[in-house]
């Protein structure tokens, strides 16, 4: 099937519209064989005569009446289609899914969400806060643009970009002896008892230093992250939490301190497959991102350390 060049359209609208083929011509720059030879073009697909020429004028026929108003449209949705399509890719429009761990959604993502909102308006931002275990499977099953996890998603089709690293930190009651102290050493930790999340990733990251702690005493375990800082609050025991988690799950009857001994951290990552190539308001989203980060444009309390990225880092992973 033979389709109508948009080019040859438009000559045919601007020759009606100026009511001469040589000063349409001389609009789009063509030369006047050529002009003649496109709106040959469009007869000869048509299959019927588009207009009557004569040395001082141009008549439409009853069937070029028809095809202007109908080239009009075309080439009114071409340039809407045109417009909509380069929106897309200078990140105007598109919208940006976030997957992540709850205590970046809490702390750094709002900051980079309104940013980014007022620059791009006609952008829609989903954010999906859940611990590691579901934002991974949220991720093998396809969802989400990109993640932000402790620790890095393993797998040759993923994308790991280390941005923060993220230190344990002892919390416990505000009125416990050990709040009074500047830092908590190994031998203060001895025959304490201790709350602890059942499972998970805080808790994965907590055992190591249990194991260095060898306390006697049997733990406390729960499942949810608010039951843990409730019973730390009234007294009942201490923990141990990633210093982020520290900021986001704070209590009034509640503190933490850093430990004196020992490394026990993890690292934030963000995530991506690189089976889908990102879309250029996603690519936007991470560079905003990115950018207040190393410009320390959010206010990390103590335990949490950027870590430096170079540009080729970053562009790497997002390309």
């Amino acid at each position: 099937m033979n389709y109508f060049n948009p080019r040859h359209l438009q000559a045919f609208v601007s020759a009606i519209e100026t009511g001469s083929m040589i000063k349409a011509a001389r609009q789009l720059h063509m030369g006047q064989p050529a002009f003649s030879q496109a709106i040959a073009n469009l007869e000869t697909i048509a299959g019927v005569k588009l207009m009557a020429r004569t040395t001082r004028s141009l008549q439409l026929t009853p069937a070029g009446v028809v095809f202007f108003r109908d080239a009009q449209r075309v080439l009114e949705m071409n340039k809407r289609l045109l417009h909509n399509t380069q929106q897309w890719a200078n990140g105007q429009h598109g919208s940006v899914s976030v997957l992540s761990i709850p205590s970046v959604a809490h702390l750094l993502l709002p900051r980079v969400v309104k940013s980014y909102g007022d620059l791009h308006p006609e952008v829609t931002i989903q954010v999906h806060d859940h611990p590691d275990p579901q934002l991974r499977v949220l991720m093998q099953s396809g969802e989400g643009d990109f993640a932000i996890f402790s620790n890095s998603q393993n797998g040759e089709n993923l994308k790991n970009l280390p941005i923060l690293k993220d230190r344990l930190r002892w919390v416990g009651c505000s009125a416990a002896p050990l709040a009074q102290q500047a830092q908590i050493r190994l031998k203060d930790l001895q025959r304490q008892q201790f709350i602890v999340m059942r499972r998970g990733a805080i808790r994965d990251m907590v055992n190591p230093l249990l194991d260095k702690i060898q306390s006697p005493v049997p733990l406390i375990e729960v499942d949810q992250q608010s039951t843990l800082v409730g019973m730390i609050a009234a007294g009942l025991g201490m923990t141990f939490l990633p210093s982020l988690s520290c900021q986001s799950s704070t209590h009034t009857q509640t503190t933490h301190r850093a430990l004196d001994f020992g490394d026990f951290h993890r690292a934030i990552h963000i995530s991506r497959a690189t089976e889908r190539d990102l879309m250029p308001c996603t690519r936007a989203f991470l560079r905003l991102f990115i950018a207040q980060l190393q410009a320390g444009d959010f206010q990390l309390l103590e335990g949490v350390a950027l870590l430096p990225l170079t540009e080729p880092e970053v562009e790497k992973f997002l390309t």
